[in-house]
C-alpha cells in the first residue's frame, strides 16, 4: 500500500469526513466517512462508519465499526462489534468481540475467540475457533481446528484437509453435552476427521474417527473408520 502523500487523521468528538487516502485514522469519538477509505491504520475506540469500502492495512475495532462496503485488509482485530455489509478480503483476522460479514469472506488465517456470523462462504487457510461462529454457506480451509468451548456453531458445509472439532479436557463434564456445546453443519468433507459434539447430515472423509456426543446421519470413508459406542451413526458406508 502506498505510504506517500497521506495525512493522518485523529476524531476526539463527533463529525463526518470525505473518503480517500489516509495514512493513520484513529476516532475516539463517533466519525462518519462518507465515501471510500483507504488507509494504513484504521482505529476505532468510539463508533466509526464508513459509507464506502474500506481498504486499510490494520484495522483495530475496540468499540462499533459499521463499514457499509466491502473490507480489504491485511490485518483485522476486534474487540468491539464490526459489521461489514459487503464482502471480506482479510489476510489475517482475530476476533475476541462480534464480527460480521453480509458477503464472502477470503482469507488466510482466521482466529475467532469472540463471534462469527457470515452470510455467505468462509474460504481460508487456516481457521481455528475457540469462540462460535454461524455460517451460512461453505467453510473452506486446508486446515479448521474448533475448539467448542461457548455455545453451538453452525456451517451449512465444512471442507478441509484437517478437520479436528473438540471439547477441551477443562470444560466440566457438567457442561460439555449437546445442550451446552454443538457443531452442526449438513455436510462436513475432509481427508482426515475427528469428531466431538457434533450433529451432521453427511460425514464423508478418508479417515475419520467420531468421538462422544455425535449424531450423524450417514457416514461415508475411503481408509479408517472409528467410532464411540455412545456415538449415533445412523448408516456407514465404505466407498
Amino acid at each position: 500500500m502506498d505510504r506517500m502523500e497521506r495525512t493522518n487523521l485523529t476524531i476526539n468528538g463527533s463529525g463526518s469526513y470525505g473518503g480517500g487516502l489516509y495514512g493513520k485514522v484513529k476516532v475516539n469519538g463517533e466519525a462518519k466517512v462518507t465515501d471510500h477509505l483507504d488507509c494504513l491504520l484504521y482505529s476505532i475506540r468510539g463508533k466509526g462508519q464508513v459509507m464506502g469500502n474500506t481498504k486499510v492495512e490494520t484495522l483495530s475495532v475496540f468499540g462499533e465499526a459499521d463499514l457499509n462496503g466491502d473490507l480489504q485488509a491485511n490485518k483485522v482485530s476486534v474487540f468491539g462489534n464490526c459489521n461489514v455489509a459487503g464482502e471480506g478480503d482479510i489476510k489475517n483476522s482475530v476476533i475476541r468481540g462480534s464480527f460480521k460479514i453480509d458477503e464472502k469472506y477470503n482469507g488466510e488465517r482466521a482466529e475467532i475467540k469472540g463471534e462469527l456470523i457470515v452470510k455467505s462462504d468462509v474460504e481460508v487457510e487456516s481457521f481455528i475457533s475457540k469462540g462460535h461462529f454461524h455460517i451460512d454457506g461453505l467453510l473452506n480451509a486446508e486446515e479448521i481446528d474448533i475448539s467448542l468451548r461457548h455455545g453451538k456453531s453452525y456451517a451449512g458445509e465444512i471442507g478441509g484437509k484437517k478437520i479436528n472439532v473438540r471439547v477441551p479436557s477443562s470444560i466440566s463434564d457438567i457442561f460439555r453435552g449437546k445442550k451446552y456445546l454443538l457443531l452442526e453443519a449438513r455436510v462436513i468433507e475432509g481427508d482426515d476427521i475427528y469428531l466431538e459434539n457434533t450433529k451432521a447430515d453427511i460425514v464423508r472423509g478418508q479417515n475419520i474417527e467420531i468421538g462422544p456426543r455425535c449424531e450423524i446421519n450417514q457416514i461415508e470413508y475411503k481408509g479408517i473408520y472409528k467410532k464411540v459406542k455412545s456415538s449415533i451413526v445412523k448408516e456407514e458406508r465404505k466407498i
